[in-house]
C-alpha cells in the first residue's frame, strides 16, 4: 500500500503538510538507527587500539599510545603494509589499462551480447571470494605465478576491475560524444581525441574508480591468502596471522587505521564524484 494513504488527506487530496514533516523525519531518524547499527561494532576498536593494557579490553582500563608505537616499531607491521600498498598500486594501474577501454567498448559499441559480457565483468563482485581463490590458484599454479608478486597483482587486479569498469561506465553514460565528433571532424585521430577529450573529462570517474580498485586490493584477504609467498605477506595477512598468535592491541592500532585510511578514500571519492555531477549539471545548463 502507497505510505501516502496511511495519512488523512486535507480538502482537495493533498497530503497535509504535517504528514509530509512526520513521514519525513521518521525516515530520517530510522536512517539514523539503521547507521549507527552498522558503525558502532566498527568504531569499537578506536578505543581498544588506545588501552594501557596488554590484553584487548573493552571498557579499557587505562590509556596509551603505545601501540601504534609499536605498530611503526616492528618490522613485520610495516614491511606488510608497504607490500600491500605496492600490490595496491600495480593492480589498481593494470586495472586502470584493462577497465578503461573495456568501459568505453561497451559504452559506445553495440553488439550482441553486451548485457552477458557486463555481467562477467561485474561477478567477481558477487561470486564467493573462497571459489575465486581456488579458481586462480589452480588456474596460475601451472603457471608458476603462485606465491609470486606477478600473480598476486593479477589476481587483484580481476577483483579491482568490476569497480573500474562500473565507474567508468558511469562517467561515459554523461558524455556527450558531440565532443569526440567535433574533434575528429578538426582532424585529430583517435587517440589525440582519447587524450585530449575523453579522458579529461572521464577524469572523475577515472579517480574514483582507481580509489575504489585500490581499497579493494589493499584490503583483499582470501584470494591474497591462496597467492601470497610464505616469506613475504600482505598487511591484511599479517593481521590475520596476529589474531593467531597474538592478542595484544597491536592489531585493533592496525584495524584502526585500515578503516581512517578505507573513510578517506571512500569520502575522496565521493568528493570527486559530486565534483563531476556539478560540473556535468553546469554544462548542460
Amino acid at each position: 500500500m502507497n505510505d501516502r494513504n496511511a495519512f488523512p488527506r486535507a480538502p482537495g487530496g493533498r497530503l497535509p503538510d504535517a504528514a509530509y514533516a512526520l513521514g519525513g523525519w521518521l525516515a530520517k531518524l530510522g536512517a539514523v538507527l539503521v547507521l549507527i547499527a552498522m558503525v558502532a561494532p566498527i568504531l569499537v576498536v578506536f578505543p581498544i587500539s588506545l588501552s594501557g593494557t596488554r590484553y584487548m579490553t573493552f571498557p579499557p582500563q587505562s590509556w596509551s599510545w603505545q601501540w601504534y608505537q609499536a605498530y611503526f616499531a616492528v618490522p613485520e607491521w610495516t614491511g606488510a603494509t608497504i607490500y600491500s600498498a605496492e600490490i595496491g598500486i600495480l593492480s589498481t594501474l593494470l586495472a586502470l589499462v584493462l577497465g578503461i577501454p573495456a568501459a568505453m567498448g561497451m559504452t559506445k559499441a553495440g553488439f550482441g551480447g553486451q548485457g552477458i559480457i557486463r555481467a562477467l565483468f561485474v561477478a567477481p563482485l558477487v561470486l564467493p571470494l573462497i571459489i575465486i581463490a581456488i579458481a586462480v590458484y589452480f588456474a596460475f599454479a601451472p603457471l608458476g605465478l603462485t606465491g609470486t608478486t606477478t600473480g598476486l597483482v593479477i589476481a587483484h587486479a580481476m577483483l579491482a576491475l568490476p569497480f573500474v569498469v562500473v565507474v567508468i561506465m558511469a562517467s561515459l553514460a554523461q558524455f556527450d560524444a558531440r565532443l569526440e565528433q567535433a574533434a575528429a571532424s578538426l582532424g585529430a585521430g583517435r587517440f589525440v581525441t582519447f587524450w585530449t577529450v575523453t579522458l579529461p573529462l572521464i577524469r572523475p570517474g577515472v579517480l574514483s574508480g582507481a580509489l575504489l580498485a585500490f581499497l579493494a586490493s589493499f584490503n583483499e584477504f582470501i584470494v591474497s591468502l591462496f597467492m601470497v609467498a610464505t616469506d613475504r605477506v600482505t598487511l591484511p595477512i599479517q593481521f590475520w596471522k596476529g589474531l593467531r598468535f597474538e592478542t595484544n592491541p597491536t592489531i585493533a592500532a592496525v584495524a584502526s587505521m585500515l578503516i581512517v585510511l578505507t573513510v578517506a578514500c571512500l569520502i575522496l571519492a565521493e568528493m570527486i564524484r559530486a565534483r563531476a555531477a556539478r560540473r556535468f549539471g553546469r554544462a548542460r545548463h
